[in-house]
């Protein structure tokens, strides 16, 4: 009986011992309790008709979190990822917020890309008081709600509207234009804006018809505008639509110039539009082309790594991981207050699309946008116009 209480005495000394071990390897950052991280959740259009901007934001933001950790550039903080698809769809997009929040616990949110899956991503981030930007939404509604939680590392529409229509007016001296845009809340807020720049540039707007995400014959709207004697189609939605509306012009043999806007910014826009969508006008943030220094860095690393060229909504995206590594530097924690102030005040960054800094609304002003021209394979840059 005595052995048996020394045996039990002996092992629950041991047991003391390891456990006393463990607090004590915690205790001096053996374990991953006393690790600094950020965790960053990315909700994008992973699969469905985008998702060569979900994927191209995916890799992006991971290539910055994999240099930064490497580098140390967040300091003493480590940035851990994760990722949702929400098919470009609101309430996926909202559900794959909630799921980030409530499972991953990530301490703040890049996302979403349309700009419908923005706003309703933004009523979740905004109830759970956690810093939301996206790189990829540009409708102007999203940062006209007074939501202090909500940054945007894309050029707003409204910037984007003007900057066409001025173009459309002084350097090709159109003076009919026609809109033709998605029925969603990008389209529509897109369709607005440009109605109001073709009027502060005196342009007449002779048709204004929309159409549904998915549709596949644009021809009896396309039929309206060159009734209208169109001279430019301005089109706000994304690629695959605008290479279908191309085709179908060119079909109805229809002169117009066509003219579209950051959403439809991708090399999958040409190999969908081909011929059709040669000599387009578009706005966007970033040219692989670009003769800058960073550019031609980033380029170099994503083509190293990915075995492709970045489109715009990755360098946005990138830069926004960035963004987000000094922020948590200067916070020093990911308490939501601090983190969100210290976004806000980002300063002293040259970055692969500009030096972001962030009005009162939450837009970067920071950046150029360029307005470009699809010629063969590529975007060639043809007027920068910049944001502040």
């Amino acid at each position: 009986m005595l052995f048996q209480r020394k045996q039990v005495t002996a092992l629950l000394v041991m047991l003391c011992m390891l456990v006393a071990g463990a607090f004590a390897l915690s205790g001096c950052g053996g374990g991953t309790s006393s690790q600094k991280v950020l965790k960053i959740g990315v909700v994008g259009p992973e699969s469905g008709g985008a998702a060569q901007l979900g994927q191209g934001q995916r890799k992006a933001v991971q290539m910055a979190v994999d240099e930064i950790n490497a580098k140390k550039l967040a300091g003493d903080w480590k940035l851990e990822v994760f990722f949702e698809d929400d098919e470009g769809n609101p309430t996926k997009s909202a559900s794959a917020t909630n799921k980030l929040i409530q499972q991953s616990q990530v301490n703040v949110l890049i996302g979403a890309i349309h700009s419908s899956a923005t706003l309703a991503d933004m009523v979740v981030t905004a109830r759970a008081g956690l810093p939301q930007l996206t790189a990829g939404s540009t409708g102007t509604s999203i940062t006209e709600q007074g939501n202090k939680w909500i940054f945007r590392t894309a050029v707003n529409d409204g910037f984007q509207a003007n900057a066409l229509m001025k173009y459309a007016k002084d350097v090709l001296k159109i003076k009919k234009v026609a809109t033709f845009t998605a029925a969603d809340d990008y389209g529509q807020s897109g369709a607005k804006l440009l109605e109001a720049a073709a009027q502060r540039e005196g342009l007449q707007l002779v048709a204004k018809p929309t159409y549904n995400n998915g549709d596949k014959d644009f021809k009896p709207q396309l039929l309206t505008i060159k009734d209208g004697g169109a001279e430019g189609i301005f089109m706000w939605g994304l690629y695959q639509d605008a290479a279908l509306i191309g085709k179908q012009a060119r079909q109805l043999d229809m002169k117009a110039q066509l003219f579209g806007a950051s959403g439809m910014a991708a090399l999958k826009l040409i190999e969908l539009g081909g011929d059709a969508v040669q000599g387009l006008i578009l706005t966007q943030t970033f040219l692989p082309d670009s003769p800058d220094a960073k550019v031609k860095e980033f380029v170099t690393k994503y083509k190293e790594k990915y075995k492709e060229s970045p489109i715009p909504h990755a360098a946005q995206a990138y830069d926004t991981v960035y963004i987000l590594a000094d922020a948590v530097k200067k916070a020093n924690g990911v308490k939501a207050d601090a983190l969100r102030d210290a976004i806000a005040k980002t300063s002293g960054l040259t970055l692969v699309t500009g030096s972001p800094k962030f009005n009162d609304k939450g837009d970067d002003i920071g950046k150029n946008l360029l307005v470009t021209v699809i010629k063969g394979n590529q975007f060639e840059l043809i007027k920068t116009v910049p944001t502040n």
